[in-house]
Parts: structure tokens; C-alpha cells; sequence
């Protein structure tokens, strides 16, 4: 059978994994502690009864021990058979004298009588000094093949009134029934752990799916958005980041998809654009040489027409290259930061189309501040200003007035830019900016214009971190206002 890698590299298969692990490394965490507090209260609790077993045992022979009454054994015995039923778990008793020589066995086994156990067990020394030694617990190997065992030893003085110590209990004791009550304790614990852990895994695993919904849907949109399907929308309900994703997804395949009819239109519009002076020379040339007059005034009139409609051609191409220049420079690193006095700019502008607006007996004012510096690019500037002067002299009639003001305000240095003329309608408002875009195609032709200036200015504003705003009634003329920030901007450094 084949494993799906694809499915458990999936995101849904992490959050489940990582659920798994977190999950796991808790449980394991709690149940070492569990079983390490268990064990330690068990095993202290089985010293501190097995110590007490010593001392009292201590106590009872002391007195027949010293007269060495062979009742001591019995005693010993009987004493043993009530730990053992008690405990439940068989216990030997050593009595060893002051030497540390065993002298009795609770066992009857002849294998540590008489036998020195100072040297196997250092604590005996101890205790035939007086010290109080507590119950130790320790793995011990038996048998043939050896196996390990967990026993505990307990000791305590024998002491006689008269004569002080005069030997020592030693009890030994398997740990067997702890030993089984702890197995059996982390058999259930693990096999606990074990169902709630597949439990949780199945939960997180069903639970991620809801959550790596919205992801698939995203992806399988960016997906088809890549192969060029901009139209794409996901519907993700709830709240949360994942409906902020969602909605964000969304306004960005708008954005694309408007982008992309954009640039559709974009290349339509100039395609229209460049074919309309190639055509109209096309016809006139074609007329020059389908004529048969020989009257050079008639040759002067239409290589006259020609040259206009070349002339017309090149204005639209050199917008066309500064837009493009323009969008290449998107953070306007290559636009000079130097500072600009907009005051004199202003005049300059307008000197510059005096000539044009003097032929349509159209008045041009100027109305400034003694001075307004911001720091950029001086020409590009100019540009702006003479676009948005132009347009207003070219759309005012004659007679008119184009009004220009220059000013400061908190934020901004302000170019205000009002004229007499025929107004934008208010649902055109919008796309004023957008390349090619005319309000009246047939008549702004006329005017001689490309159609991109507007765009051209509102980049470069743009660029300097400016805003262009307009307001306009039809019939009544057209504001602009060109706001542009003071001193340097993040994007235009020093």
C-alpha cells in the first residue's frame, strides 16, 4: 500500500501532528511525575513502617537477648509471621550481636549464621554505634539466570539498660507487591493515554479541517488565479484572521482584475491612439500620390497636415516613454531632492504658457505666499504644474480665467490650480487620472492633447508622497489641488 506523502506533508496532517506531540509530551510529562510521586510516597511510607517494625522488634527481645534465653528465636519468628500478614510480604529477620555477627535467622538458613556482614553492609557499623540509620531500598540480583529485585532493609539497636548496645535488628523485605501495584498503575496510565491521545489525534485531525478549510480554498484560488483566472473569490464565513485573509483575497483579485482591464484598455486605447495620426497620414500620402494637380500650394497644405499628424504621434510616444520611465521608478530614487520654491516655479509655468493663453484672451493669475520649499525633482514638478495649467487654458473658453494659488497648510504645501472652463462631468470625476481617458474624445482631440498628462502628473505627485485632488461642475470649471509634503519623505532621501 502506497502512504500519501502529499496528504501527511498537508497542513491539516501538521496541526494534527502538532497537537499529537504537545498533547504526548504533557501526558508524559504528568505521568512521570504521577508515578515518581507515587513511588516515592509508597516506598517512604513502607520505610517508615518497616523502621518502626525494627525498633519495636528491638525492644521486645532486648531484655532475653542479654540472658541469651533461646525464646529469642520464637519471639522472633512470631514477630515475623504478623509483619507478614500485615505487609503480605515475606519478611527475614537477622539478629546480629555487637560484632556484627549474625546469631539469629528468622529463615533457619545456616548460609549467614556466624557470618560477618559489616564489610556487605557499612551501615551496620553505624548502628551498632548508636546512630540512627534509616530504611534504605535497593535492586538486588538472584537466581540463576539472575534476576533483579527491589528489597529494603530496615535496622534498629538492641539496648540493654545496664549494658547499652548490645546487638542490632536487621530486617529485609521484598518490594514485589509495590513493584506490582506500580506496573499495574502505569499499564493503565499508558493505556489511558494511549485512547485519549487517538482520541485527540482523530479530534485535531477533524477540527483542522475546519481550520485549513479557508487555506485550501485560498490556495485553490491563487492556484486558478495563476493560470490566469484574476475573477476568483473565496467565501469564508466566521470572524478572525482567516475571514480578514478571505476578505483581503478578495479586494486583491478585484485590484488584479481591474488591473488587468486596465491594461487591456490600456493597450487598446494606445494602439487607437497611435493608429489614429498613422491612418490619417496614410490617407493624406495616399491623396499626394493619386493626385495630378501640379500646384505646390495644395503639396505644401497636405505634407503641412502630414507633419502635424507626425508631430502628434511623437507627443503621444514621448508621454508614453515618460509614463513608462516613470512606472520603472516606483520609489523615485532616480528623481533629484533638492529644494523647490513653488512660488517661483509657479511664475515660471505660467510665463512659459502665456503665449497660449494670450491667444485665447484667457487671464492667468497667481496669487502666492512670499515663499513655499518643498524638497524633489524641480522639472518634474514643473511638469505637473504646466500639465495641469495647460489643460485648464486648453477646456477654459475665450474670455476665461485660470487661477492659480500657492500656500501652505499644516501638513501640505498647496498648488491650487481653478479655471472657467467646461467642467468635468461628476461621473468622470474618477477616471480623470486613468491613461488615454478623454471626457469628450472628439473634442479633447481637437485641443491637440495625448490623453496621458493628467496620469503623467498624478505619478509623479505620487512619487513625491503628494495627492492630487479635483473638484469640478460641469459648465462651471475645474479645481485642482496639488498637496505636497514638506522637507524629504522615506522614500526620498537626503
Amino acid at each position: 500500500m502506497q502512504i500519501n506523502k502529499r496528504f501527511f506533508s498537508s497542513l491539516r496532517w501538521k496541526i494534527a501532528f502538532a497537537y499529537l506531540l504537545i498533547i504526548g509530551i504533557g501526558f508524559f510529562v504528568v505521568n512521570v511525575s504521577v508515578m515518581e510521586i507515587l513511588e516515592g510516597y509508597l516506598i517512604e511510607d513502607k520505610k517508615i513502617d518497616f523502621q518502626k517494625y525494627a525498633i519495636q522488634l528491638a525492644q521486645i527481645v532486648a531484655n532475653d537477648y542479654y540472658e541469651r534465653d533461646p525464646s529469642v528465636f520464637y519471639q522472633m519468628q512470631e514477630f515475623g509471621y504478623e509483619v507478614v500478614q500485615m505487609e503480605g510480604e515475606s519478611t527475614r529477620i537477622l539478629i546480629l550481636n555487637s560484632n556484627g555477627i549474625v546469631e539469629q535467622d528468622s529463615y533457619k538458613s545456616t548460609s549467614l549464621l556466624r557470618r560477618d556482614l559489616k564489610e556487605d553492609y557499612p551501615e551496620i557499623v553505624s548502628v551498632l554505634k548508636g546512630n540512627s540509620v534509616p530504611a534504605r531500598d535497593l535492586y538486588i540480583t538472584v537466581g540463576d539466570p539472575p534476576v533483579h529485585k527491589r528489597v529494603m532493609y530496615a535496622y534498629a539497636p538492641i539496648a540493654h539498660y545496664t549494658d547499652g548496645i548490645i546487638g542490632m535488628v536487621f530486617l529485609s523485605t521484598s518490594l514485589d507487591s509495590i513493584e506490582t501495584v506500580l506496573t499495574d498503575i502505569r499499564k493503565t496510565i499508558t493505556l489511558y493515554s494511549d485512547i485519549i491521545s487517538l482520541s485527540i489525534i482523530l479530534i485535531s485531525f477533524i477540527l483542522s479541517g475546519f481550520i485549513t478549510h479557508p487555506i485550501k480554498e485560498l490556495t485553490a484560488g491563487i492556484t486558478r488565479m495563476s493560470k490566469g483566472y484574476l475573477n476568483q473569490k473565496v467565501n469564508i464565513s466566521g470572524s478572525g484572521e482567516f475571514r480578514q485573509l478571505g476578505e483581503a483575497f478578495n479586494v486583491m483579485s478585484e485590484k488584479l482584475e481591474n488591473l488587468d482591464n486596465a491594461r487591456n484598455e490600456f493597450v487598446s486605447n494606445a494602439s487607437h491612439e497611435l493608429k489614429t495620426p498613422l491612418s490619417a497620414m496614410k490617407v493624406l500620402a495616399e491623396s499626394l500620390l493619386n493626385m495630378e494637380v501640379d500646384d505646390p500650394a495644395i503639396y505644401k497644405e497636405f505634407l503641412t497636415d502630414i507633419n502635424f499628424e507626425i508631430d502628434r504621434l511623437n507627443a503621444i510616444i514621448t508621454d508614453l516613454l515618460s509614463l513608462v520611465h516613470l512606472d520603472k521608478d516606483a520609489s523615485g530614487a532616480e528623481f533629484k531632492k533638492e529644494p523647490v520654491e513653488l512660488t517661483d516655479l509657479a511664475k515660471k509655468t505660467i510665463k512659459g504658457l502665456q503665449l497660449l493663453a494670450d491667444q485665447k484672451r484667457i487671464r492667468v493669475e497667481l496669487f502666492c505666499e512670499e515663499e513655499v520649499t518643498v524638497t524633489g525633482d524641480k522639472l518634474k514638478l514643473q511638469q505637473v504644474l504646466s500639465n495641469i495649467i495647460d489643460n485648464g487654458i486648453k477646456y477654459t473658453p475665450e474670455g476665461g480665467r485660470v487661477t492659480v494659488e500657492v500656500y501652505k497648510s499644516p501638513d501640505y504645501a498647496v498648488i491650487k490650480v481653478s479655471d472657467t472652463g467646461i467642467g468635468i462631468p461628476q461621473e468622470d470625476l474618477a477616471r480623470i487620472f486613468d491613461r488615454f481617458f478623454r471626457v469628450d474624445k472628439a473634442r479633447t482631440r481637437s485641443t491637440g492633447g495625448t490623453g496621458l498628462g493628467l496620469s503623467i502628473a498624478n505619478r509623479i505627485v505620487m512619487l513625491h508622497r503628494g495627492f492630487i485632488r479635483v473638484n469640478s461642475e460641469e459648465g462651471k470649471g475645474t479645481t485642482f489641488y496639488v498637496e505636497l509634503p514638506y522637507g524629504t519623505t522615506p522614500d526620498m532621501p537626503k
